[in-house]
């Protein structure tokens, strides 16, 4: 059985990793065009350093990809219909 110790280490490992991935998203979102562009080879290309990030934040990387997929969709539909 864990010790509370452990456990608050790995919650706090976790956290440290989806903060990790929530940056890049910010990045991905808001940051500048050099940002932007590496932050979306991460979230969306990159294999190996995404999915050891993903599942050292406690996350499946196969269901956060697919989420991003649907946000960028989302906003790229959303860009067309703003210029139609």
């Amino acid at each position: 059985m864990d010790s509370p110790i452990a456990q608050n280490q790995e919650s706090a490992s976790e956290k440290l990793w989806q903060a990790v991935i929530d940056s890049a998203i910010g990045e991905w979102v808001l940051g500048s065009e050099h940002h932007k562009r590496k932050a979306e080879y991460f979230l969306f290309q990159d294999e190996d350093h995404f999915t050891f990030v993903c599942r050292s934040a406690g996350l499946n990387p196969r269901s956060v990809r697919e989420s991003l997929w649907v946000i960028r969709a989302q906003t790229a539909s959303a860009s067309k219909s703003k210029v139609a």
